[in-house]
């Protein structure tokens, strides 16, 4: 291991015993990892809750087995390098970086004083981008990059309608879609009509006072050429009705059991191509590292966030799992609290 070394009393982390959801969350002092081959030890600054936090604490994702007990949830997570292991270049002491985190194969996650970072996943970040600003991208970002881009092939100048454009996902992909020449439409409650309109939306949609399918047939009388479902649960009734016919829909995996899919045979009908997607672990550098550059340049723009302290985890954790949250809750540990309070903002 290089840098300094790793401290050697336990760190202070929100950890689960079992797999009960929110409430069998609690602080727990436990060992500080350390970096083998290939990882970085990061001391974590901000982190984003996300919805696939308070499922992994419910037990719904396949991937993390009992053996992974006692868990610390956090798939986001953002800080400063203090060791490295083996074979890690690029990654000195004091760098600041973001990244998805290695909870999937084993590594934990990011919801404690340090976290295992693998170096290929560690995003660098300019000095003048805050922590809590990056801990907002690495899940949502990267899913909404993933699902628009790279599985839903989406072209500047088609048209596309985002189901949920006030959560995380949402607020992400409409600036992806636009930064890249698409036309949007979004949908959103009323008290989030005001972010659809500053992201400049070109059709914003309440979706609890207007008909969906009405404000897309006056917008794209042939239908849109992509649907991007963040939200999902049968949450629009008939989506194949939203889309031209070969067009594509791509819904953001949830993996809640039971959940209510869209009907097969009317986008079979249609020609329409049905895909789901999620944050890809292989493809997640490169998305992140081009949403941290089109954030550190202006271009787009944090969603807006709500600090809280790590030791409201699993409050935060059911909001979330509860829904309508706008944008981010974002947790910070407390030697970052001074800078992650500066960043409480809407995106300008």
């Amino acid at each position: 291991m290089t840098g300094a070394p790793a401290p050697s009393s336990p760190m202070q982390a929100m950890a689960m015993d079992g797999f009960t959801g929110p409430q069998a969350i609690r602080a727990r002092d436990l060992p500080v990892p350390v970096p083998g081959p290939g990882e970085a030890l990061v001391q974590i600054a901000a982190v984003g809750v996300n919805p696939a936090d308070w499922k992994a604490c419910a037990g719904f994702l396949p991937f993390l087995p009992d053996s992974f007990l006692p868990l610390i949830p956090g798939f986001d997570g953002t800080g400063t390098v203090v060791a490295t292991g083996e074979g890690v270049e690029g990654l000195e002491p004091g760098t600041r970086v973001a990244f998805m985190s290695s909870l999937a194969v084993g590594c934990g996650g990011t919801w404690g004083d340090y976290a295992i970072c693998m170096a290929a996943q560690a995003v660098v970040l300019p000095d003048h981008l805050s922590f809590a600003d990056a801990a907002t991208i690495p899940v949502p970002g990267v899913s909404a990059r993933e699902a628009l881009l790279a599985q839903g092939k989406l072209a500047p100048g088609e048209r596309v309608l985002i189901n949920g454009g006030s959560g995380g996902t949402g607020l992400w992909a409409i600036q992806i879609a636009k930064d890249m020449g698409a036309q949007v439409a979004a949908t959103a409650g009323p008290a989030n009509q005001d972010l659809l309109a500053t992201l400049g939306v070109h059709c914003p949609i309440d979706y609890r006072s207007e008909d969906v399918a009405q404000k897309i047939a006056a917008w794209a009388p042939d239908g849109v050429d992509l649907l991007l479902d963040t939200v999902g649960q049968g949450s629009i009734a008939d989506p194949a009705a939203l889309i031209r016919p070969g067009g594509r829909y791509v819904a953001i995996e949830t993996m809640l059991p039971h959940e209510a899919l869209p009907d097969a045979d009317s986008f079979a009908a249609k020609g329409i191509a049905a895909i789901r997607a999620s944050a890809s672990y292989e493809s997640a550098p490169t998305h992140l590292a081009a949403l941290v550059a089109a954030t550190a340049q202006g271009r787009m723009h944090a969603p807006p966030t709500e600090i809280l302290p790590l030791k409201e985890a699993a409050d935060a954790m059911a909001r979330v799992r509860e829904g309508h949250v706008r944008g981010k809750i974002i947790l910070v540990a407390d030697h970052q609290a001074v800078e992650a309070a500066a960043t409480m903002k809407d995106p300008a």
